[in-house]
């Protein structure tokens, strides 16, 4: 269509350049066909028009000469690269075009820019930074109570703080010991609530956001006299007995193996005789003794460990002793415990499958453990615990006790139990 119109034979290559700009200065011929081709004289004619500035005399001149010498040439050299780069002025209109694209161009890149922040920020809003925050509101509940152990039906007053944009997907569930589950909502995001437990055995009091438990606070309901627990916690099995179940005509108590569930019947199983009264006896002074075994014919477990402790409402007093002479926890005292190997009982060769007296003595917070009336092992502590009021005699398998005593350190006996079937009657 140029060769038509101007007769000049204009290069593919060439027009391709000059509107991608990727040539600084066109030939003349080059300028000069597409300025024919749009109805002016020539170039020059062009920038006569549209400059209108003294200096087009001058480049008219030089435009003239360039254009003799481009009719006289082969029409390759249009696409010539050594004539392209004499310097030329863009024109101004082609400029302004220029100027325009480039600005639309650069507020199209800016807008998508802004666009993939957005969205990216968003995104990382809503599955990341969302779940940290909620993370850390979590972390900032408080959720506490001053009592956790006591005599059925036990009132239990629950003390909460909850943030506020959390409130609406919290509520409190209560687990009784039987395992009856209610749950409820809450009024305030900082209040107090009472739960009541009727069932003797471990209870809880979760706290729940949407459906997933976040706080878990476990609850002692005892009745007062003994009981007994069967627990395998890998199995998360918890069972409550009538002492009455555990008593035999030889004149302990030892807890039939049929008695407890069969599922309970692992390594992990244990069974307790706990004895409850409020008050028992002053924790920081006291003399606490039980005749107990461990054997075969009680189903002991590797390693058949025999466990006694001493508990009041804030802390206890205990220690193991088993065939292999370690233990997970071997002694606590108060704040301070002891842990596995830390000290190795082997040199006592302890038997557990024959009867043996375990004591504890606590004498001004410093408390000394022994068996068969040999000193252990002697411990300290710093925090009064106040009045013990649970005895637990715990079993690596179902166990035996003879008897239990518990005296003041003056030795007049503050309880004292004999298992035998003469009190029974």
């Amino acid at each position: 269509m140029i060769f038509e119109t101007t007769k000049i034979n204009v290069n593919a290559n060439t027009l391709k350049r000059f509107f991608q700009q990727k040539t600084g200065n066109p030939q003349l011929a080059t300028k000069d066909a597409l300025c024919r081709f749009l109805g002016y004289a020539g170039y020059t004619d062009f920038v006569m028009k549209k400059t209108k500035k003294e200096e087009t005399i001058s480049i008219q001149t030089e435009d003239v000469v360039e254009e003799t010498e481009e009719h006289t040439d082969d029409t390759d050299k249009v696409d010539s690269p050594q004539l392209e780069k004499a310097p030329n002025r863009m024109p101004k209109d082609q400029e302004e075009v220029s100027n325009r694209v480039y600005k639309k161009n650069k507020w199209y890149v800016n807008f998508a820019v802004i666009l993939l922040l957005i969205i990216g920020g968003y995104m990382l809003y809503t599955y990341k930074l969302k779940d940290m925050y909620v993370e850390y509101l979590i972390s900032k509940i408080e959720f506490t109570t001053s009592q956790v152990k006591g005599i059925c039906p036990l009132t239990v007053t629950f003390s909460y703080h909850i943030p506020a944009s959390l409130f609406e997907d919290i509520t409190v569930m209560y687990e009784e010991a039987n395992g009856d589950v209610s749950e409820r909502k809450l009024n305030e995001n900082i209040d107090k609530i009472n739960a009541t437990y009727i069932y003797e055995g471990e209870a809880f009091c979760h706290l729940k956001y949407k459906d997933r438990i976040i706080k878990t606070i476990p609850v002692e309901c005892r009745k007062t006299g003994w009981s007994v627990f069967a627990r395998e916690e890998r199995k998360k099995i918890f069972r409550v007995f009538p002492m009455e179940q555990a008593y035999n005509d030889s004149g302990y108590v030892s807890l039939p193996i049929e008695n407890v569930p069969q599922e309970a019947h692992t390594n992990h199983m244990f069974v307790s005789y706990v004895f409850y009264k409020e008050k028992l006896v002053d924790g920081d002074n006291f003399i606490y003794e039980a005749r107990v075994r461990n054997s075969k014919q009680e189903h002991a477990v590797p390693c058949s460990d025999i466990i006694m402790y001493i508990h009041s409402d804030t802390a206890m007093h205990g220690f193991a002793m088993n065939e292999n002479g370690y233990a997970y926890i071997k002694f606590i005292s108060g704040e301070n415990t002891i842990k596995g190997d830390e000290y190795n009982l082997s040199r006592f060769n302890f038997n557990s499958s024959e009867w043996h007296v375990m004591t504890i003595k606590v004498v001004n917070k410093k408390t000394t453990f022994y068996v068969d009336g040999e000193e252990v092992l002697g411990m300290d502590y710093k925090e009064p615990l106040g009045y013990a009021n649970e005895l637990t005699l715990r079993f690596k398998g179902c166990g035996a006790v003879d008897y239990v005593k518990v005296c003041n350190l003056d030795g007049k006996v503050v309880y004292e139990e004999n298992f035998d079937s003469n009190k029974r009657e």
